[in-house]
């Protein structure tokens, strides 16, 4: 009885953080000079990764992406289709994935804010960044300075905050 009570919470977990991406979505802000919006995702990411296993993370960043390739308005300012993988902000998503599932693996056992912060800002924001300028170098035709001109260092100052911001949210949750 009692793995059921916990798979229903994993389930609603998961369910929750896919929800909590897609919602994140819509708050977006054009950056001049850039291709790329700023959004919330960095948040969501980050709190899937503190809140879920490494496995049912990478499932919520995985229905997340599904979602939108089939059709759904979840990517960034309510976008969707497979083109929005390969465009110039195709990397971030793929790098969620990874980003959410490191986090996951390296957040400790017992909630911490600095771990969760120092996890998410050194471990998390790499992995995210490293896609969008690796994505922007092969499918756009970037040289990698200009793609970590135009899809990290505009964002940077800002995900941090968003770092403090997720560790102060999956805290509060863990210890709930």
């Amino acid at each position: 009885m009692n793995g059921r009570r916990t798979d229903t919470v994993t389930m609603a977990k998961t369910a929750l953080c896919v929800a909590v991406l897609c919602a994140a979505s819509y708050f977006v802000i054009p950056i001049p000079m850039t291709p790329i919006v700023l959004s919330l995702h960095t948040v969501a990411v980050n709190v899937a990764g503190l809140l879920l296993r490494p496995r049912e993370a990478a499932i919520a960043i995985l229905l997340y992406i599904g979602m939108g390739v089939i059709g759904l308005p979840v990517f960034a300012a309510g976008t969707a289709g497979p083109d929005k993988l390969f465009g110039p902000s195709g990397g971030f998503y793929f790098g969620f994935l990874f980003a959410a599932v490191c986090i996951s693996l390296l957040k400790g056992k017992k909630p911490s804010f600095l771990r969760h912060f120092l996890v998410t800002a050194l471990v998390g924001l790499p992995v995210q960044h490293f896609f969008a300028v690796l994505f922007l170098c092969f499918y756009n035709g970037f040289h990698i300075p200009s793609a970590f001109l135009s899809a990290s260092l505009p964002f940077l100052p800002g995900d941090i905050l968003k770092c403090i911001l997720a560790a102060g949210i999956a805290l509060k949750i863990n210890n709930y």
